[in-house]
């Protein structure tokens, strides 16, 4: 536990969610941002999202994190363009946002635990 309750982990992925998503929202080379797209809009939430429920199993839990990932990325995009919304600015920075707020309940989950 770190001095405010919240583990490194978590922490760690709050902190990637941010940095990640100002870093692709400023320009990177291309190589470098395809990465950091891959890693904010899916593996980020997927990881966050993952961390919410009591799976322990560490394949099951790399399954859980890109299904997890993938399925708030399809609902975001597809929420995003029924609504004429859609630009991958606001995708990414929802994406990090989805991020973020599990981080969170993730935080209080460790705070009761």
């Amino acid at each position: 536990m770190n001095a405010g309750g919240v583990s490194r982990p978590t922490m760690a992925l709050g902190l990637a969610a941010i940095a990640l998503s100002l870093v692709t929202l400023v320009g990177l080379p291309t190589p470098l941002q395809a990465v950091a797209a891959i890693a904010i809009l899916v593996l980020l939430p997927g990881q966050a999202l993952a961390r919410l429920t009591p799976v322990t199993d560490l394949a099951l839990g790399a399954l859980l994190v890109l299904a997890l990932g993938l399925a708030a990325l399809t609902a975001v995009s597809t929420t995003m363009f029924y609504l004429a919304v859609w630009s991958w600015q606001a995708c990414i920075i929802t994406m990090g946002v989805i991020t973020i707020l599990a981080c969170i309940a993730r935080a209080r989950q460790e705070a009761t635990s």
